[in-house]
């Protein structure tokens, strides 16, 4: 894995309103950019907000307007883009992270397989993890309630991943859940972590914030406060070596 930075950015969504947002994560993109940024990773529902039960009012299919924005957007900083939107596909609706590439290029898109609460009843699960090589070495994609869930990371880990990111609406009052599980996921599988939680409130929860990256001892490198702002960290995999050179986790892992 080659050396890169990645920015992480939390910020308050708007119900509903699209081009607020997108407008808002451009903002984002342009000032990560600028501090020499190669990875950005959004909220989850960074375009819209969580809004499971309105997914036909505002779910979109892939390729659509929301992610030709974000691979514009991406092609005009030179910048890698994570976030999660509201995809259609025929009459179905899934909660779908996005990759985008330097040059605006669509690379991956992963849908949540873990549902929380309500998006049970109006969102359709993915069954299959994803993983992209980039130029800076190969990245995984979880969302939010995933997070919870051992499995998500440790199949990515086993693909060859190097990193994780993580989009995610994660409402208080599980402030500890969100710190303890993201850390453990980047531990249990040495892995770096960087992971995005919107701020605000909308008619069901208010959201704390505390955007992470961690590293793969499983600490926290850099972490938001609870207001809108842009997180930074340079990863390598010098730690990741190191670290496995004395204990490989995956290398220990016995069949049960």
């Amino acid at each position: 894995m080659e050396d890169f930075v990645v920015s992480v950015a939390q910020y308050e969504i708007a119900l509903g309103d699209k081009e607020k947002n997108i407008n808002k994560a451009e903002k984002m993109a342009k000032k990560a950019s600028s501090e020499g940024a190669d990875f950005l990773v959004l909220p989850e529902y960074m375009s819209t907000g969580s809004l499971p039960s309105e997914g036909m009012d505002h779910a979109e299919a892939i390729p659509g307007e929301t992610s030709e924005l974000l691979c514009e957007i991406s092609g005009r900083y030179g910048i890698h883009i994570v976030g999660s939107i509201l995809e259609r596909s025929d009459d179905r609706i899934y909660n779908t992270a996005l990759l985008t590439d330097k040059e605006g290029e669509l690379l991956a898109s992963y849908r949540k397989i873990h549902l929380f609460m309500d998006e049970q009843k109006h969102i359709i699960n993915g069954n299959s993890i994803i993983t992209v090589d980039t130029e800076f070495g190969k990245v995984g994609l979880m969302i939010c309630y995933d997070s919870i869930f051992p499995e998500v990371a440790r199949k990515i880990a086993l693909s060859g991943a190097k990193m994780i990111f993580v989009p995610a609406n994660w409402p208080d009052p599980f402030d500890h859940q969100w710190q303890l599980s993201t850390s453990a996921r980047a531990l249990d599988n040495q892995v770096w972590l960087a992971a995005s939680n919107r701020v605000g409130s909308d008619e069901k929860f208010t959201y704390f914030g505390k955007s992470r990256i961690v590293n793969p001892l499983g600490i926290t490198v850099e972490e938001c406060g609870g207001e809108e702002e842009i997180i930074f960290a340079q990863v390598n995999d010098g730690l990741e070596k190191e670290f496995k050179d004395t204990v490989d986790f995956i290398g220990d892992m016995q069949d049960i």
